[in-house]
C-alpha cells in the first residue's frame, strides 16, 4: 500500500491524547492517527451518502404523493361546497315550511354535528 505524506498541525491537547493512545496501543503515532483519520473519513463519506439517498427518497415520495394530495384537496373543496349548499337549502326549506325559527334550528343542528365529529369512534 502506497502512503501519501500529509503534514498536520494539532493543538497540544489533541497531540498529547494521540501520544497517549499510541503508547497504550504500542503503535506509532502515525499509525494511530492514520487509523482514526481513516475511520472518520469513512463515517463522513457514509453520512454524505445517506444524506443523498434520503434526499432522493424524499423527492420520489413527494413526486408520488403530490397528485394524490392535489386530488384529495379538490375533493374536499367540492365536499365543502356541496355541504354548504345543502345546509342553506335545508334552512330555506325549513323557513318555506313556515317555521320561523329556521336559523335557531340550524344553530342547534350545528352544535350537535360538532359534538358528533368530536366523538371518538371505537375503531380509531
Amino acid at each position: 500500500m502506497y502512503l501519501k505524506r500529509v503534514n498536520v498541525q494539532l493543538p497540544e491537547d489533541v497531540y498529547q491524547t494521540l501520544v497517549n493512545l499510541a503508547s497504550r496501543r504500542d503503535e506509532s503515532i502515525s499509525a494511530v492517527a492514520r487509523k482514526m483519520l481513516s475511520e472518520a473519513v469513512l463515517i463522513e463519506a457514509a453520512n454524505d451518502g445517506i444524506d443523498k439517498v434520503t434526499e432522493a427518497v424524499r423527492k420520489a415520495m413527494r413526486d408520488v404523493l403530490k397528485p394524490t394530495e392535489d386530488r384529495l384537496a379538490k375533493l374536499m373543496a367540492k365536499s365543502a361546497v356541496a355541504a354548504a349548499t345543502a345546509m342553506y337549502m335545508n334552512v330555506q326549506t325549513i323557513a318555506d315550511l313556515g317555521k320561523h325559527n329556521a336559523v335557531e334550528l340550524y344553530n342547534e343542528a350545528r352544535v350537535k354535528a360538532v359534538a358528533y365529529l368530536k366523538e371518538r369512534d371505537d375503531n380509531e
